[in-house]
């Protein structure tokens, strides 16, 4: 059976946290491609909304009264602590709650329909954009498990793919966002909910099925964002394919060089064909380059004699910080002479060095820390399958990688799967 990663983002919302990412894939994008992107029309539909007094006031208005609703921390938080029936409970009447907020609104009378529409969309797709997400992050969570979990029919009957495109919604963030998780669940659900190993066949599935249902202004978009989210831990080959279906639409003028200019790196990467170059590189499959603060080169393979707990992280990852007390508390119950043998190297993935840099000073790591460049580590990454953050690996003194997917440094197991390796 082919078997699937879900490529969706920091552990769990390209997009939203990303996440984009959603993500969280892993890296959160540093701009707007819907502002840098989009054509004339729908940018013109966009500012237009705003000329109006009354639409900036009622717009203030909404965002401060459901500010929670569409806090991306406090949604995860729901997200992983609530099961599927008290979510949805939840996410519906927040949903009923806004449209009774505009509709109840002193000033209804004088708000646009084009202004409305914007506030119903943003609404109305917010509400699915979680509910699918519920599905996608947790599975993205959970590595272990071979399949994506399925929300209950009933649930998302309403969803029906062939009426998702809408290019009056496509205005609103919200909605945005929900064509990735769109895109992410139903594909995966077209392929039995799957996971998928290959990274290249889960970008060319999902660009494949974007076309089947989307259009207009929306697929630009969604591909474009598709392969600026993915296309660094992607093979080049997907990556040259997804773009090429971008580059044949029309109104792409802005967003081919957006995509071109994020997978540069992969784009113009020099492919391994020779046998005689796979044999010089033997062992280098497994092997991480990084760069230290000071913008020196290092390798996991420096680590070679030592344990190494291998820590995939970013700035923006709320779970990935969460779990750093748990790695102190680790780091401080092992004795001077266990710590000359365990390493514990926090890679970080961050787009921008300098988030990465400022965090490190704030959270004061103890051990090796380490900038990776998602494109130059392409070949292990894919190996590992590294589709959400945090994860863990565990390497022993050999240089081999004992787990590819260790247990977190919170578990109580972790500490002892180090521990053992070093005896």
């Amino acid at each position: 059976m082919l078997l699937r990663t879900l490529f969706f983002g920091c552990l769990f919302l390209v997009g939203r946290v990303f996440a984009q990412s959603t993500a969280p894939m892993i890296t959160k994008d540093s701009i707007d491609v819907f502002q840098q992107g989009a054509d004339s029309k729908p940018l013109e539909q966009y500012n237009a909304l705003w000329q109006s007094p009354v639409h900036k006031a009622v717009w203030d208005e909404f965002q401060q009264k459901f500010a929670t609703d569409f806090d991306t921390k406090k949604q995860i938080e729901l997200l992983f602590s609530q099961n599927i029936d008290s979510r949805e409970i939840g996410l519906f009447n927040a949903r009923k709650k806004q449209m009774e907020f505009l509709k109840n609104h002193p000033d209804f009378a004088k708000l646009s329909d084009s202004f409305k529409r914007y506030v119903e969309n943003t609404a109305r797709w917010n509400y699915w954009y979680w509910v699918l997400n519920h599905a996608v992050a947790r599975s993205n969570a959970d590595t272990k498990n071979l399949k994506m979990a399925s929300l209950p029919n009933v649930m998302t009957e309403a969803l029906d793919p062939k009426k998702i495109n809408d290019e009056e919604a496509f205005l609103t963030p919200a909605y945005r966002d929900f064509l990735v998780v769109f895109v992410t669940y139903f594909n995966s659900r077209e392929h039995a909910f799957d996971k998928y190993t290959d990274l290249g066949k889960s970008m060319e599935d999902k660009a494949a099925f974007a076309k089947k249902y989307l259009s207009g202004a929306v697929l630009p978009y969604y591909l474009c964002r598709l392969l600026r989210e993915n296309c660094t831990i992607t093979p080049k080959a997907a990556v040259v394919n997804t773009l090429a279906e971008l580059s044949r639409l029309p109104k792409i003028e802005r967003y081919v060089p957006l995509a071109s200019a994020k997978c540069n790196e992969v784009l113009t990467r020099v492919e391994e064909k020779k046998p005689v170059e796979t044999v010089a590189k033997k062992g280098k499959e497994d092997d991480i380059t990084l760069q230290t603060v000071e913008g020196k080169t290092f390798y996991l393979s420096d680590f070679k004699g030592k344990v190494v707990y291998l820590d995939f992280w970013a700035s923006w990852c709320g779970p990935c910080r969460a779990e750093f007390p748990f790695s102190k508390a680790m780091h401080d119950k092992l004795t001077d002479k266990q710590k000359k043998k365990i390493v514990f190297l926090y890679a970080s993935i961050d787009e921008n060095e300098d988030a990465w840099k400022k965090a490190l000073e704030k959270l004061q790591l103890q051990g090796e820390n380490g900038h990776l460049k998602p494109a130059q580590n392409a070949a292990i990454m894919r190996k590992l399958a590294v589709s959400s953050i945090p994860r863990y690996v565990i390497i022993d003194k050999a240089g081999k990688i004992v787990s590819a997917d260790a247990t977190r440094p919170s578990s109580p197991e972790t500490l002892n799967e180090l521990l053992k390796l070093i005896e």
